[in-house]
């Protein structure tokens, strides 16, 4: 027999056995999303094993987390540091691959690898202690109006969702939610909102949006000043953008003419008509009361900071 031929030498990466997988972030899965979620978190070292095996990847430091993902400093095997970013798989979180794919890094995070099966993505490292939490508001809104007028200008990928859509669902759930919620309006707000789901939400021009680009989904980076991260993805009227600014930092307020003033500023950083973004604000408050209304674990705080901003816009 002849000499039985060597493999090449591979470095052996041990398994993490233990992740340092936040209390909170843990309860929160639990909470939301049930049975299935214990079971997610178990896989979620072994998920995370794999894929640092697979991208060559060394743990850097402790793991943060947001929403539904949980997020590791990592570097790769050019001592490069990223961000390994993995998921609770959900239709929130299907379009951020695309969407970070289309924006190329301009005004975005840069996507540096994506593993659909486990809802993993390597992303460039930023700077997370760095938002826009405490720069001056007025700036802070300059900052996210002039990064959206950016995004907007990027191809719009066919896997991601059309708010003509999500605009048509609203259209019939919020009539049919109304009595059960009660919320505090009076009627004509809900014929208000139905209306501009019906007239704005089918936008043939559409554009690739970020959805949720509030004061905290900013971070500073090396190559530019500021990025924008975390995107839901969707495609349709850049005015649909205009609710995250507002309701954020909403103890800044000192009255209802701050709202208006924060939103103008907005819409002139990002070129956006502010009869339009009014309009969607005014949808955006009244749907996500309706969803807290009509939930079990809704917190009516928000609700009244809805009530607050809804009142402050005009129509």
């Amino acid at each position: 027999m002849g000499r039985a031929r060597e493999r090449p030498s591979r470095a052996v990466r041990p398994l993490v056995v233990t992740l340092d997988i936040p209390a909170e972030f843990a309860s929160d899965i639990v909470d939301r999303d049930g049975a299935g979620g214990p079971d997610w978190l178990r896989r979620l070292p072994r998920v995370v094993s794999q894929l640092c095996d697979e991208w060559q990847l060394t743990r850097e430091g402790s793991s943060w987390y947001g929403y539904c993902a949980i997020a590791l400093p990592v570097r790769r095997a050019d001592d490069t540091p990223a961000v390994l970013k993995v998921s609770w798989p959900g239709p929130d979180q299907a379009p951020e691959a695309p969407t970070l794919r289309a924006w190329a890094g301009d005004g975005a995070v840069r996507l540096l690898a994506h593993d659909a099966e486990h809802w993993a993505l390597l992303l460039e490292r930023l700077d997370g202690s760095r938002d826009l939490t405490s720069v001056p508001i007025g700036v802070a809104v300059e900052v996210i109006g002039s990064l959206l007028a950016r995004l907007h200008q990027a191809p719009t990928p066919v896997e991601v969702p059309r708010l003509a859509d999500t605009a048509a669902r609203w259209a019939e759930q919020i009539p049919s939610l109304w009595t059960a919620a009660d919320p505090p309006w009076p009627k004509r707000v809900l014929d208000e909102v139905v209306a501009t789901c019906r007239e704005l939400g089918d936008d043939v021009d559409g554009r690739l949006l970020h959805v949720d680009l509030h004061f905290e989904n900013v971070l500073a980076a090396e190559r530019e000043p500021w990025l924008a991260i975390d995107p839901k993805g969707l495609v349709g009227d850049p005015a649909f953008e205009s609710s995250p600014v507002l309701w954020n930092r909403f103890e800044e307020y000192a009255g209802h003419r701050d709202v208006v003033r924060r939103l103008d500023a907005w819409c002139e950083a990002s070129g956006i008509d502010p009869v339009r973004a009014r309009a969607w604000a005014r949808v955006r408050m009244v749907e996500d009361a309706i969803d807290r209304l009509t939930s079990a674990s809704g917190d009516e705080r928000d609700v009244e900071v809805h009530r607050y901003l809804l009142d402050a816009l005009p129509t």
